[in-house]
């Protein structure tokens, strides 16, 4: 499979560097923050802003405020605003720069979202701090927490903004933000002030404003005036009835002890008035009644409420039982209707019911809640976990206190295993006592303990389990059965390595490793880091004898370490009698391996022409049935070969007949190596043709065999897995795989990097492409080729960096072993017509093109045409020339999106409708000669009707493209149409269309697939015709769909904005 090109840069024409003035340093610092704000990284913001500075550059106010707006933006949700803040000072202290309205803005925005964020977070805390009994590690946190002081630092910002008379260019969302802050801190003078500035700049007043002040006023007590705001609202015409303002009122007459006019609220008043009651209301009441032991009434309410009751409904009632002694059975029953609801939101009371069934000795139950969790997608925190197995731990009952061990780990992300992993060492060290204290210290329950806590801890084994680990090893020799596999022994390796000779005999007890893997052998590797670590940790101990025994039992030429097939009685005669072996065997197969290795070399030749039939009648008649062993080399490449050009059976074909002929006729050592190579080769093939589930079967038996795939395969793996129906994010899938294959220490190969890099290009992450640039010829010395540079200059063009793709492209240039690829050049001439206009520039890299005699493709022409009809001044009549001058001087027949090109001209940037419809005509008329993708005219042309207020005649376009063309699943188009129905109000219509596309990318051909912009494109539909609750239910569905959380977060920005 090809790698498809992403982006690429040329040189910049400039001869000689020229002298910045002030405002062109201004403007490329500006730039070049601008560049690394859409890498999507703040560290790569603060590096920038960071050089820039050391380069003495001048800085304007909207360069602090790009900075500022990146903090704000890509901020790590839960990091404090610390650094925000000081770039801030920074810039209030310099004397040339003054902070606007704008600046102000952005600032409270960012305090006011974290005072939100830290409240919730203390109010976590404080209920994990509950559950643990106290625990002085959450009270500290929830001191340092509260020591951020975000509402006082929002507070003064807004009294500088008084004193800068920049209030009033503070917008309306920023009001009320600081609203919401200080009437959940009660401060009725903060928020009263806010409100009269608001006022006096004739702000418009919203639902959240009133809300805001209704809940401020219920918090202190003062219905009164919590009623005067709520009058106020209902008076306003611009506003709309919103049960978010009687949820409001609710909860301030509950604050106020006045429950039957909350219940009048919401049994009368929000009916009567029209406004739709949802749970919020009434779950407030449900919480007001729970909170004074009102247990009856409370679930009185539940039973009578008018909406489905959700878990937030059952959850206060759940809790309040749970504070109970004596009341596990009215607790059961409702949690029981609890895990019927969406649990999302419901893991405390799910936490508060476990601890409930082991006070009551129900440990079963409690187990039963772990794995509700984990259906619900929960995970259990490290308080509870502990709480579990320390349960089982404390009633002696080993196999149990393991089994629920396993259980929750196996609950939790690998992310949460890190972060519990205290915890669970103690849980796992507490089993492992107890095994030592009930069970005479028995190794195979010890070691079923520290193999299932390995997931948690950090590579190295704790030494809190390594001495009870190798203690037991050493004590109970008829367990060691159930250490089989190359990881088990690499935890008892590890294990060893972590304890002082004062703990454990090292020597002899990794040299007692050694005979135990030959007794379990299976094909059993080391990795290589072990091997050595354990060498070095020998001969720092002056063991030579040992170091040496230990250096004879691996054979060093093996893929990784495997035990080498002699006995380890003393290396110099171990090493003689495989020699002597290995030569009467050379001696008798020389004849026919050369043989064979002609034939190999034949067969691979006719893989290469594409003779696939006449390769496997080589291979089959004239090597395996003659009794001979194909070349490994050529077998591997040949099987990968035919993977690649598609020919998936007769792969498989090759790859049986070898692995048989290997297994046959080759010694162990060899036959393991000979195995490994063509198993790496046909999932290379599967891989790269889209079968994952396969190529995964393969991986699997590599990982078997005590390896990993090689650097080609990982790439392989991760261009199929890119055509999966549930890859969503594919640069994520990108790091994951080169996470993998560098810890695994695979050496990568240049195709490799060209896969990684072209999928971090395509998802714009420059940073991680530069850096992996870097590494494969700093560490790996690995030669970049032009795909090389083709994916890694398209990082540059589509991150926006100018700087980054012109010094790549110069470098790309000078080199003298190949000549460029085209993709480059269409990149730096796509990235001056489209991101950074300029024509000359632009058409320079053509004529440089045209200098090195290098072919223009059809996406070349595309781009000169938008050259000329897409950047003013427009020259129409160049941009039809090139239609014919694309025929006539490099005999290319124009396609389809040549004549788009023209269509996107005329009817959206000139707004010219009938010449757009021309152009169209003209290609619908001569549909015979104008091979490739007329979807792209379509598109254009319904682009051109929508953006021109013609949605009928937009629809009729729409039937008469899908009566003439097969249309892809692409739904660009169908996304031109929902943007045209939410602009209109018709989302009638739009719902239907979204309804009838789908999220399965393997769906038949006809259906339209939906993609991250189809979602945008609902959203706003919905937004835009008031439907918010609509538009959060399209925004959860794209959130199960597990899109980049940057993309979700943009759309989910529609709507909370």
């Amino acid at each position: 499979m090809e790698v498809v090109l992403l982006p690429t840069p040329p040189p910049s024409p400039l001869t000689a560097p020229q002298q910045l003035t002030c405002s062109d340093e201004t403007r490329v610092a500006e730039e070049r923050l601008l560049a690394a704000k859409r890498e999507g990284n703040l560290k790569a913001v603060m590096a920038e802003f960071a050089s820039i500075k050391r380069q003495g550059y001048t800085l304007s106010e909207q360069a602090y405020t790009i900075v500022l707006e990146s903090h704000a933006c890509l901020r790590r949700e839960g990091s404090p605003l610390t650094q925000m803040l000081q770039v801030y000072e920074e810039m209030v202290k310099s004397e040339t720069i003054q902070a606007s309205g704008n600046t102000y803005s952005i600032l409270i925005r960012a305090l006011c979202k974290r005072d939100i964020e830290v409240q919730k977070t203390v109010a976590m805390l404080r209920r994990q701090s509950d559950r643990a009994g106290n625990d002085q590690h959450h009270h500290n946190d929830i001191s340092s927490l509260q020591l951020e002081g975000n509402a006082d630092k929002a507070l003064g910002l807004f009294n500088t903004a008084i004193k800068e008379n920049c209030v009033e260019e503070l917008q309306v969302d920023v009001f009320n933000q600081l609203l919401r802050v200080f009437s959940h801190h009660g401060d009725k003078a903060s928020a009263l002030r806010v409100y009269d500035y608001m006022t006096r700049s004739n702000m418009p007043k919203t639902n959240i404003t009133f809300a805001a002040l209704v809940n401020l006023f219920g918090r202190s007590g003062d219905i009164e005036s919590a009623h005067h705001y709520f009058i106020e609202f209902t008076k306003d015409t611009t506003n709309q009835p919103c049960c978010h303002v009687y949820s409001a009122l609710v909860d301030a007459y509950l604050k106020c002890g006045l429950v039957q006019e909350a219940l009048q609220v919401v049994r009368h008043d929000m009916p009567n008035d029209q406004v739709k009651v949802t749970t919020i209301p009434y779950n407030a009441i449900i919480r007001h009644y729970c909170a004074r032991g009102e247990m009856d009434l409370a679930k009185q309410l539940l039973a009578t409420m008018t909406v489905q009751p959700d878990s937030s409904s059952y959850g206060p009632i759940l809790s309040a039982y749970c504070q109970q002694p004596d009341a596990f059975t009215q607790a059961t029953d409702i949690y029981n209707a609890l895990i019927k609801t969406d649990l999302s939101k419901a893991y405390g009371n799910l936490a508060n019911y476990a601890l409930l069934c082991l006070k009551h000795d129900r440990s079963d139950k409690a187990l039963e809640v772990i794995e509700d969790m984990r259906m619900a997608g929960l995970e259990p925190d490290a308080v509870l976990s502990e709480r579990i197995v320390n349960f089982f731990v404390h009633k002696n009952q080993v196999p149990e206190a393991i089994g629920a061990l396993q259980q929750v780990m196996e609950a939790m992300s690998s992310r949460s295993l890190q972060k519990a992993s205290g915890r669970l060492v103690q849980a796992a060290t507490h089993v492992v006592e107890c095994v030592v204290r009930t069970l005479d210290g028995r190794f195979g329950p010890i070691f079923t303990v520290v193999r299932a806590i390995s997931s948690a801890s950090s590579p190295s084994i704790p030494v809190c389990l390594a001495r009870p680990l190798t203690q037991s090893y050493r004590q109970h020799p008829k367990e060691r059965g159930c250490v089989s596999s190359p990881r088990d022994f690499h935890l008892l390796y590890e294990a060893a390595l972590v304890l002082t000779e004062d703990e454990l005999p090292f020597a002899e007890f990794v040299l007692d490793l050694v005979s135990t893997m030959r007794i379990s052998d299976n094909g059993l590797v080391l990795s290589q880091d072990i091997v050595l670590r354990v060498l070095s940790r020998l001969q720092v101990a002056g063991d030579t004898k040992a170091a040496a025994e230990w250096k004879a039992a691996f054979d060093p030429h093996s893929l990784s370490m495997a035990l080498s097939p002699t006995t380890a009685a003393t290396p110099m005669t171990a090493l003689s009698s495989s020699s002597s072996t290995n030569t009467h065997q050379e001696e008798g197969q020389k004849s026919s391996l050369s043989t064979a290795d002609i034939l190999s070399k034949d067969m691979m030749r006719a893989v290469v022409r594409g003779d696939i039939g006449e390769a496997v009648s080589i291979l089959r008649d004239q090597i395996v049935l003659a009794s001979l062993v194909p070349s490994p080399e050529p077998m591997r490449d040949a099987i990968a070969l035919a993977g690649k050009q598609g020919h998936l059976d007769e792969a498989q074909n090759m790859y049986s007949l070898s692995i048989q002929a290997f297994q046959e006729h080759f010694e162990s050592q060899r036959a393991q190596r000979a195995v490994y190579m063509a198993t790496n080769s046909i999932l290379i093939g599967y891989a790269q043709q889209g079968n994952m589930e396969e190529a995964k079967k393969y991986y699997d038996q590599i990982k078997k065999m005590g390896h990993y795939p090689d650097g080609n395969a990982y790439a392989s793996l991760l261009l199929g897995t890119a055509q999966s129906a549930s890859t969503t994010d594919e640069a994520t899938d990108a790091l994951i795989i080169y996470d993998e294959a560098k810890r695994h220490h695979v050496k990568p190969t240049t195709f490799f990097y060209n896969v990684v890099i072209s999928k971090l290009a395509k998802a714009r992450k420059l940073e991680p492409a530069l850096r992996l640039f870097d590494e494969m010829q700093r560490l790996f010395k690995l030669t970049p080729n032009a795909i090389t540079y083709g994916a890694v200059i398209s990082a540059c063009v589509r991150a926006g960096s100018e700087a980054h793709a012109v010094r790549l492209f110069d470098e790309m240039l000078q080199l003298q072993r190949q000549e460029p690829r085209i993709g480059p050049f269409n990149n730096m001439i796509q990235f001056y017509v489209r991101q950074q206009p300029n024509r000359e520039r632009a058409l320079s890299y053509f004529q440089e093109m045209r200098r090195r005699h290098i072919s223009p493709s059809a996406h070349t022409y595309k781009l000169l045409m938008e050259v000329y009809c897409m950047m003013a001044p427009y020259d129409m009549d160049k941009a039809h020339e090139l239609l014919k001058e694309m025929q006539d001087k490099d005999h290319m027949r124009p396609q389809p999106t040549h004549y788009a090109t023209l269509i996107y001209a005329y009817g959206t940037i000139q707004n010219n409708v009938e010449a757009a419809q021309k152009v169209f005509q003209q290609v619908s008329n001569n549909k015979g000669r104008h091979h490739g993708d007329e979807e792209v005219v379509y598109q254009a042309m319904l682009d051109t009707l929508i953006r021109n207020d013609r949605l009928d005649q937009a629809e009729k376009v729409y039937d008469q493209m899908c009566r003439k063309i097969n249309k892809s699943s692409s739904p660009y188009i169908e996304n031109l149409l929902l943007r045209g129905y939410g602009e209109k109000g018709f989302v009638n219509k739009a719902e239907a269309l979204f309804e009838r596309m789908s999220d399965d990318k393997s769906s038949p051909a006809g259906v339209v697939v939906r993609e991250p912009s189809t979602y945008e494109a609902m959203v706003r539909a919905y937004v835009e015709n008031s439907m918010i609750n609509k538009a959060k239910s399209i925004l959860d569905r794209m959130v199960r769909r597990q899109f980049p959380e940057k993309v979700v977060a943009s759309v989910a920005a529609l709507i909370f904005e």
